[in-house]
């Protein structure tokens, strides 16, 4: 199996897991906060959706990403989410239903990418940089991302009284 295959598999398990975990959560709940340290659910999955616009880039896919000040972070934003025209807040469906617009489109652009175009050295910097510095270390760190996110995610879901996310 391909390395292209087995991240596209993750991609595909991601959309499936995001939409599973943030499931019956309504607005109002994915406002709450269980601690005042941790991130409610709607920006948690806000945060992933600003994090598929990192995939759209490795597969050259242009996509007006809303809500840009709200869901991006000291350490990974740009100076177009730092410099976005303030917006308000959205809802956990709106956030949701961007997510399941922009997915297909960021899918079909990481299939038509290039194999040898994966090992491509990279400048961008990211947390494995040091190990793998390629597109394809690039994208396994944003997988990992996603994953560990929808996993904070899931966490919150018990700590509302919801049943665990499901895998099917």
């Amino acid at each position: 199996m391909s390395a292209k295959k087995v991240l596209l598999d993750q991609f595909d398990l991601h959309n499936l897991l995001y939409n599973n975990v943030i499931a019956d959560i309504s607005d109002e709940e994915s406002n709450k906060c269980v601690a005042d340290s941790m991130n409610g659910v709607k920006w948690l999955a806000g945060h992933l959706l600003w994090a598929q616009h990192n995939l759209a880039n490795i597969a050259r896919v242009k996509l007006d990403l809303p809500w840009r000040d709200h869901f991006h972070t000291k350490q990974g934003g740009s100076p177009e989410d730092f410099n976005a025209p303030k917006s308000e807040l959205p809802t956990l469906q709106q956030v949701k239903d961007k997510w399941n617009e922009f997915a297909p489109l960021i899918k079909t652009g990481l299939e038509n990418l290039p194999d040898e175009a994966l090992n491509t050295v990279i400048e961008v910097k990211h947390p494995i940089a040091p190990f793998d510095n390629t597109l394809a270390g690039l994208w396994a760190f944003i997988n990992h991302h996603q994953a560990y996110t929808i996993g904070q995610i899931g966490i919150l879901r018990r700590g509302l009284g919801k049943e665990a996310m499901k895998y099917s």
